[in-house]
């Protein structure tokens, strides 16, 4: 990290190389660049939560698809919805038939 001195000698470099009418441009210029790269890098971090609660999804719905096999319960055609309420209520079933 710079420090305070650091950055003024970098700033009074950059006066006597690029002059003070060239400055201003240079840090709008500079802006607009760190704007860009921090829209890009939330824009990435984005895309990855998306993948991973994706692939989170799919591996739940796999589950509850091999939960509701094992309960012989009938997969085709139903949405996930419909698939845990049968799942819940066979365990249900299952649970007050042994009491």
């Amino acid at each position: 990290m710079l420090g305070w001195q650091e950055v003024i000698l970098v700033l009074a470099i950059l006066l006597l190389v690029f002059g003070p009418a060239e400055l201003p441009k240079i840090a709008r210029e500079l802006g607009k660049a760190w704007h860009e790269f921090n829209k890009a890098s939330s824009g990435l971090a984005e895309a990855v939560t998306s993948q991973t609660s994706e692939k989170k999804g799919k591996e739940e719905d796999q589950l509850l698809t091999e939960v509701a096999k094992k309960l012989s319960v009938a997969t085709d055609g139903k949405t996930n919805d419909q698939l845990t309420k049968e799942v819940l209520t066979k365990i249900i079933n299952k649970d007050e038939k042994s009491n």
